[in-house]
């Protein structure tokens, strides 16, 4: 019996060694691979819908208006996502958290007048920048500043984590000692700087002259422009992000076609500079650092 099962073993073993040594199917095809092998690298879906992290609060950029998201950027991502067939959603935050959020995954982009610098870069990838941003000193025409000289002893405020509050810190040592409040909101500095609490309010140029023309009976005036701060203004993706390059293809297109120079008209009411990143196609720079056209 034993020697039958024997016999029996080594037939079935030689049957399968001889099927191994078979030759392929006609034509010397392989075998196709597995329907879970993985996608090529580089392919991409883009996804139904990105959640979009803002500080709701920064006009012209980003603001409330009867309850729904407005503003240059706002504009700029809802054509993005038009262009795309993608819905895009906002989510309401402090500037601080708008940035942190995009980090670690809370939402998919971050927008609310953003500026590329080394440290963000480390932690997001950038779009191409769609504008060349400045900061300056907004004041009360009450109580002048004059000069950038005359901060000491005085109280300043900033958006909290924002290139303004960068600012006033790395100026204390040349034009302080003052004191510096830090506001989620800017627009809450502002208020404190109307109630005679701040000297002044450190922000983007573009911003201080939109609420200054939005509100003629502030008595608030854009009195300093900070000549060594220029920077790109830009929309800030997750680390690694493949949205960022099909962003930046849809917003060259928006630049090409003029659909951002007319919300430059539409928010400034004039036409951007030719040189400007609003119609030229910018890589992301740190700042002072823009290339030449």
């Amino acid at each position: 019996m034993r020697k039958v099962v024997r016999l029996f073993l080594f037939v079935s073993l030689m049957a399968m060694v001889l099927a191994g040594c078979a030759a392929p199917a006609a034509g010397g095809t392989e075998p196709t691979q597995p329907a879970s092998e993985p996608a090529a690298e580089g392919e991409y879906q883009l996804p139904a819908k990105i959640t979009v992290g803002v500080n709701s609060e920064n006009p012209p950029w980003i603001y409330m208006d009867n309850g729904d998201f407005a503003g240059f950027e706002v504009d700029i991502l809802r054509e993005f996502g038009r262009r795309k067939g993608i819905e895009v959603e906002f989510k309401s935050a402090p500037f601080s958290t708008v940035l942190t959020g995009v980090q670690s995954g809370q939402w998919d982009v971050a927008a609310s007048s953003i500026w590329i610098k080394p440290e963000r870069a480390e932690v997001m990838d950038f779009a191409d920048p769609y504008y060349d941003a400045q900061i300056g000193m907004l004041t009360n025409k009450n109580a002048p500043l004059g000069d950038f000289s005359n901060m000491k002893d005085k109280a300043f405020g900033a958006d909290g984590g924002s290139a303004n509050e960068s600012w006033l810190k790395e100026a204390m040592e040349r034009y302080g000692p003052y004191e510096i409040k830090s506001y989620d909101y800017w627009t809450d500095g502002i208020m404190d700087l109307e109630a005679g609490r701040l000297a002044g309010v450190v922000l983007d140029a573009p911003q201080a002259l939109y609420y200054v023309m939005q509100h003629p009976d502030s008595n608030l005036m854009m009195e300093l422009y900070i000549d060594d701060y220029h920077y790109a203004q830009a929309i800030a993706f997750q680390k690694g992000s493949p949205l960022t390059a099909i962003f930046n293809e849809v917003q060259d297109e928006m630049k090409q076609d003029g659909f951002l120079a007319e919300l430059h008209r539409k928010y400034f009411g004039a036409d951007p500079l030719p040189d400007s990143s609003t119609v030229n196609k910018v890589p992301p720079y740190m700042p002072n650092e823009k290339p030449e056209l």
